[in-house]
């Protein structure tokens, strides 16, 4: 009778033991996406900060803003991942900042900004 008490609380305490376990795996892969969005979030910020800065530079120096992004790149050394960003600039006046959205190759478009 001893040894069935004792077999069911060894059971008991493995199965907690691997609910402990289970748990703590859950939070580490949470804590790992939740890492992943961050860094992917900072990655589009400093790429749209990077097209904006340009496009400012360029209509601070010439008076107007660009026609283009390639514009940007070939004379105020943009430089995007065009391998995971898309970016669409549309330019609707010489004096009036470009509607720009840019755009992660892989997911869905990611920010807008309309100054």
């Amino acid at each position: 009778m001893q040894n069935k008490r004792k077999s069911k609380s060894d059971i008991s305490a493995v199965m907690i033991t691997l609910a402990g376990f289970a748990l703590l795996l859950i939070f580490v892969i949470v804590m790992l996406n939740n890492a992943a969005e961050t860094s992917w979030k900072e990655a589009r910020q400093a790429a749209e900060d990077s097209v904006i800065r340009a496009v400012v530079s360029c209509y601070a120096y010439e008076g107007v803003y660009p026609d283009n992004i390639e514009y940007l790149i070939e004379n105020y050394n943009l430089v995007i991942d065009e391998q995971k960003y898309l970016i669409h600039y549309e330019k609707m006046a010489d004096n009036l900042m470009p509607n720009i959205i840019i755009m992660d190759r892989g997911k869905r478009m990611l920010y807008e900004t309309q100054l």
